[in-house]
């Protein structure tokens, strides 16, 4: 448990953004299957997130000379190996899906495992897909084991659940022995993450664009020799929101040249002139853009029905981090409604963060001004590690 004091020097917090597992997972994935090797630069230190990828491609022969602020990958000789072990992807869902496609294009049977929070996780929509595809798959959940190769066929995926299950297709398809064909369907969420896939492999040399029915093969990947890995666009918010508690001015970082449906939904959420913010590409912000809103004139986030599908139901806990911390949101079908002009209040019991990294720095950011006992706070090493020491300095550990 951590016992969170509330901050009496709030303008000596200098806030910095953690490199983005977005991109450099996706590279990480990437660079496994390029000859040649990459060179990814970033400033401040990779989550455990980035670390679970890091460590799964490595059990299969990639060599990751892990630097300061670079890390050098190259494939191992020929396809990737057969893993000793089982590949333990932590709490990290995006690596678990990519992983997954990119076993699949292999003639061997592999275990994909992680945390007890992903092991609870529904995988029943990439599963399908894998046995479209005409895999082997032992179950929906974690652990499930996988057995390739992909040997053609057809599958549907629909994209109002996820963009991982495509992103995870074509981040693998250059390892493709049989042509696939794939169907797309559904109100797409999470557009941006899905598009930066498709950014990337395309810089890398594949040739495809999005379009409702997508024919993937082979292709050869030849990555940049050096990729320059941006900040965690989707940390900013919680920045905003103690900013907005404690009016002070914390981070120092150029976010000019990012471009990111984050920043738009910031803006709305701290706007006294709009009433709605829509999450549909950026749901992973519900928590602190709900404090945001409550603390200033309210409103309503719709767009997030997939946020139930996070490390917890985003919506739900979202609403007993609020009521928590002595403020209101009520859910909806797609989302929240809040109240505005709210503040918070010290939580009369502790907080459990649900193994959830975006809920536990959430209620960290609301606790440096009212103070917080936290459980389970921990797990926002998987995304920014050194959260709490960058907030607190020298916080006490119980």
């Amino acid at each position: 448990m951590l016992g969170i004091p509330i901050i009496d020097h709030p303008d000596e917090v200098e806030w910095f953004l953690p490199p983005s597992k977005s991109h450099m997972i996706r590279w990480i994935a990437l660079s496994s299957q390029c000859s040649t090797v990459t060179r990814l630069i970033f400033r401040g230190l990779p989550g455990r997130d980035i670390i679970s990828m890091a460590d799964c491609v490595e059990e299969m022969g990639v060599s990751i000379e892990r630097g300061a602020e670079q890390w050098k990958i190259r494939k191992g000789e020929g396809a990737l190996n057969p893993p000793r072990t089982n590949l333990d992807c932590g709490n990290s869902a995006t690596a678990a899906k990519i992983l997954s496609f990119l076993v699949a294009c292999l003639d061997f049977p592999v275990v994909i495992d992680g945390d007890s929070s992903l092991r609870r996780r529904d995988f029943t929509q990439l599963t399908k897909s894998l046995e479209d595809l005409g895999c082997k798959v032992s179950s929906d959940r974690l652990p499930l084991e996988i057995t390739g190769p992909i040997t053609g066929g057809r599958t549907r995926i629909d994209e109002s659940l996820s963009s991982q299950t495509l992103s995870g297709i074509i981040l693998a398809s250059a390892g493709l022995q049989k042509q696939i064909e794939v169907s797309l369907y559904g109100d797409a969420v999470s557009r941006w993450y899905r598009d930066l896939t498709i950014e990337i492999c395309n810089d890398c040399g594949w040739s495809g664009t999005l379009e409702e029915e997508m024919i993937l093969s082979n292709w050869e990947v030849k990555t940049p020799k050096k990729v320059e890995i941006p900040p965690e666009i989707s940390l900013f918010p919680l920045s905003v929101l103690f900013d907005l508690l404690h009016g002070t001015r914390s981070l120092d970082q150029d976010l000019t040249s990012i471009r990111s449906p984050v920043l738009e939904a910031i803006s709305d959420a701290l706007s006294s002139e709009k009433d709605e913010v829509d999450l549909r590409d950026s749901s992973d912000i519900i928590a602190p853009c709900a404090v945001i809103m409550a603390l200033g004139t309210g409103g309503e986030i719709l767009g997030a029905p997939h946020a139930r599908g996070k490390e917890s139901d985003r919506i739900l806990s979202t609403v007993r981090l609020l009521s928590s911390f002595g403020m209101e949101a009520n859910e909806t079908d797609t989302g929240l409604k809040i109240p505005g002009g709210q503040l918070p209040r010290s939580p009369k019991r502790v907080f459990d963060c649900e193994l959830d990294h975006r809920l536990a720095m959430t209620a960290g950011v609301l606790a440096t001004k009212v103070g917080a006992d936290l459980s389970g706070y921990e797990i926002c090493d998987v995304t920014h590690p050194g959260f709490f020491e960058m907030i607190i300095a020298n916080y006490p550990r119980n």
